[in-house]
């Protein structure tokens, strides 16, 4: 199984130089805008590797939860076309809703959740697609947290079983991969849309997996530092009147990479170790899924010490600015 990795990270590693210069050839860049946080162009799309690795996976081990690999084929298809034209956002929901339909139906979810339950599960499973694909803004932040939300989904595996270990692996291997190109001062690639929204698809899968296995909703604090900084911030941009859907600069993430002039990668870092210690710290070390009270306890103090800090540093970076 180990060369069978290795011929599978070397095939994701060409299959990304070809992407690479494709995209090159054919204008499918970033370009840098007074609402991004990047000043050079850039390739969009890199995260084409993702759902690349899961259909070598389905492949490899007969064709597995086709079902899943439906729905991530087509929210891969639409998030490319809008990577390289723009999509209206009422056939991308759509397309999501209808992948999301088809992973639900390859978990059975449907018989196994009440009918007056699922327009919320539908809702946070598309606030999290999309929340995550918001958070896609500089470089590292998809990549590492996606390889703290794997890395840690695995670790769980091995005293629950709930999941594929290999397709966990191979999603791995691509970010991996990935990693290469973007996790630099310079990226060479963007995850894009097809990148953050595969990835977010899968999580879903995951956490849904496990949710039904385990009963607890606290899983989803698998998502707590990406959640905050998403939820937190379009709440207030709607409480603002702003357009969500509109790209801007009000992230904490964007905030410490403008305002505060912290390089990308160590804000990617901060992410992903904070995402660590909390997976470690009340999942993988003692081995369980935390309460419901404990969870709900978690997410009130995390969500204080986010607004506080986020204040704190928009006064502070206000400030500077203002003597400067």
């Amino acid at each position: 199984m180990i060369l069978s990795q290795i011929i599978i990270f070397l095939a994701l590693l060409l299959l990304a130089l070809i992407y690479h210069r494709l995209a090159l050839k054919f204008n499918i860049v970033d370009q840098p805008n007074h609402r991004s946080s990047h000043i050079h162009t850039t390739v969009r799309g890199g995260g084409i590797l993702f759902p690349l690795a899961v259909l070598f996976w389905w492949m490899a081990f007969d064709f597995q939860h086709t079902w899943m690999i439906i729905g991530i084929v087509w929210v891969a298809a639409i998030s490319l076309l809008d990577d390289i034209y723009t999509i209206s956002s009422k056939i991308r929901f759509a397309v999501q809703f209808f992948a999301l339909t088809m992973a639900f139906h390859d978990l059975d979810v449907f018989s196994q959740i009440h009918w007056l339950a699922l327009p919320v599960l539908y809702f946070i499973a598309l606030a999290v697609i999309n929340g995550i694909n918001f958070m896609d803004g500089i470089n590292g932040i998809t990549g590492l947290y996606g390889l703290v939300f794997l890395g840690s989904i695995l670790a769980v595996d091995t005293y629950t079983e709930v999941f594929d270990e290999y397709l966990i692996r191979y999603e791995i291997l691509a970010i991996c991969v990935f990693l290469i190109f973007n996790l630099r001062k310079k990226a060479l690639m963007f995850a894009g849309d097809i990148g953050s929204i595969s990835l977010a698809y899968l999580m879903i899968y995951f956490l849904m997996q496990w949710y039904l296995a385990s009963g607890s909703w606290t899983v989803i604090l698998f998502l707590l530092v990406y959640g905050l900084d998403s939820a937190i911030t379009i709440f207030d941009r709607i409480r603002k009147g702003e357009k969500i859907s509109e790209p801007h600069r009000t992230h904490l993430y964007q905030i410490l990479a403008n305002q505060g002039k912290i390089p990308h990668v160590n804000i990617s870092l901060i992410y992903a170790i904070l995402q660590l210690g909390i997976n470690f710290g009340f999942f993988i070390y003692p081995k369980t899924t935390p309460g419901p009270y404990l969870g709900a306890a978690i997410l009130v103090v995390t969500g204080l010490v986010y607004i506080f800090l986020k204040s704190y540093l928009l006064k502070r970076y206000a400030t500077i600015q203002t003597d400067n």
